[in-house]
């Protein structure tokens, strides 16, 4: 699947916060790959699995350091407001 690489990059943002001295209040993670979004809230076997499954336990962590952690994942989609000359 193409999403792979993006659903990579999801895991890796959660798990630089697990890293930080401080546990966040929260992580906005920004990105153009509906398709990754939607694949790491399933549970589904697929390429991308290994990654959603990494993803929860490093929340799991965020969440025993701060139980009021947040976590958000927007899509932006990388057309919008970018203009070509």
């Amino acid at each position: 699947m193409g999403y792979n690489q993006e659903c990579a990059a999801l895991t890796r943002a959660l798990e630089t916060n697990t890293r930080r001295e401080t546990a966040p209040e929260g992580v906005t993670i920004f990105t153009d790959a509906q398709a990754a979004i939607r694949r790491m809230a399933s549970e589904e076997p697929d390429p991308g699995q290994m990654h959603a499954l990494r993803a929860r336990k490093h929340i799991e962590v965020l969440r025993r350091a701060r139980l009021d952690f947040a976590i958000d994942i927007w899509w932006c989609p990388a057309h919008k407001g970018v203009s070509y000359r």
